[in-house]
């Protein structure tokens, strides 16, 4: 999928009236078809998958568009919304029924009761949503402050759809321990520009983002790809379910918990590792192929 700038002549939604994020990083809204709304419950429906989770927020930013913008007309609309998603894996967590697709294109996640969303005419509705316009506007996810700006450069960069990037960017935990692993193995900080400047470190990054999406060995019965974004611990990860005879644990103990994961044989923890410490490796030699292209000064 082809990444897409930002539109000069399209408002950034949130970035315009919201304030500087913490660690100075935006990760909200990216691009025309990159944006996160995991804090908002977006994937805390019964159904997260990307085809049903996209035709939800298709019929919804649709039947929005003709709701009045009236207090009780945008209240029904909020209720009516809410209980089609069904319930997700999080009964705490609040799914926003006002999530829905924004741009000209329709191609990213954002705010409905935005002020410069469509149809607003520039009145800012998101007092009428569950957390109130307060928190809508000053509250950035724990990943603005727990990732590095390098982490949350590279991530925000190498994202081609919304989807994927807000599954991951609020993985600050998975995201940290990667990074770290890779720059372990590469003995020495890593720059964003390491990554973003080699096709070949890009594509692998891509395959990080979607590790969420495409790792096998999510343990079962399997809740779905939705994370609990905040910091109280009140869903906190399950242990890593090891196959017998195990008795220590893996050195990618950390990434498997963030992923969810279950092993029913030594087989597949070994193939496991395997996959992971491809990644690293291909990336980590990528990036010191670019080092020792660059000319000595």
């Amino acid at each position: 999928m082809k990444r897409h700038p930002l539109d000069p002549k399209e408002p950034t939604i949130s970035s315009i009236v919201d304030p500087t994020p913490p660690g100075g990083v935006y990760l909200c809204q990216v691009n025309r078809q990159v944006s996160c709304a995991a804090c908002c419950g977006l994937y805390n429906v019964a159904d997260a998958a990307y085809g049903p989770l996209v035709s939800m927020l298709s019929e919804r930013t649709k039947d929005f568009d003709r709701v009045p913008r009236q207090a009780d007309d945008i209240a029904a609309f909020g209720q009516r919304a809410q209980t089609r998603c069904g319930p997700g894996p999080f009964k705490d967590f609040h799914h926003c029924p006002f999530v829905g697709l924004i741009g000209e294109e329709q191609l990213r996640v954002g705010c409905l009761l935005h002020p410069h969303a469509a149809g607003n005419l520039g009145v800012d509705f998101r007092g009428m949503s569950y957390y109130g316009g307060m928190a809508c506007r000053l509250y950035f996810c724990p990943a603005h402050s727990q990732l590095s700006a390098v982490v949350k450069t590279v991530v925000r960069e190498s994202a081609v759809s919304w989807y994927e990037y807000g599954l991951i960017v609020s993985e600050t935990r998975l995201l940290s321990e990667f990074f770290k692993a890779l720059e372990e193995r590469l003995g020495s900080p890593l720059t964003a520009s390491e990554i973003l400047n080699r096709e070949e470190c890009r594509q692998i990054v891509g395959s990080v983002l979607r590790l969420k999406i495409d790792w096998p060995f999510r343990r079962r019965p399997d809740p779905g790809p939705c994370n609990y974004v905040f910091d109280d611990r009140l869903y906190p990860k399950p242990a890593v379910g090891y196959p017998p005879p195990t008795t220590t644990v893996s050195p990618y103990d950390i990434l498997f918990k963030e992923l969810l994961s279950g092993f029913n044989t030594p087989a597949e923890l070994a193939l496991a590792e395997e996959m992971l410490t491809d990644l690293i490796e291909n990336l980590a030699r990528g990036i010191l192929a670019g080092r020792h292209a660059q000319p000595l000064t």
